[in-house]
């Protein structure tokens, strides 16, 4: 159980930074839309980019259904997205200012 841990967390981190990227909770829905039918290379870049983290994500947890837990990797992932939406939530803000402020 203890060798699994920090498996789920590292593939928690990965989806919230995933959605840091996309700016999932301060976003509100017509600005997406907006952000989305321009599709500027910045936003084709962080696109791509939160697109392949997430995908390492949901590699990670794979590997820990497969390997360590046994169980059915559908409920692991929608823990750990909904887990990253939390931290997201929480910390994206705060992330975001540190990251794009330099």
């Amino acid at each position: 159980m203890f060798r699994i841990a920090p498996l789920v967390f590292a593939a928690i981190l990965l989806h919230a930074m995933a959605f840091i990227i996309w700016n999932v909770g301060t976003r509100p829905p017509a600005q997406f839309l907006k952000d989305v039918t321009k599709s500027s290379w910045r936003g084709l870049w962080h696109f791509t980019l939160g697109l392949v983290i997430l995908i390492a994500g949901a590699a990670l947890m794979l590997s820990v259904a497969l390997v360590d837990v046994q169980h059915e990797f559908a409920i692991l992932e929608l823990i750990a997205v909904i887990s990253g939406l939390l931290v997201e939530t929480l910390l994206g803000t705060t992330i975001r200012a540190h990251l794009f402020s330099r």
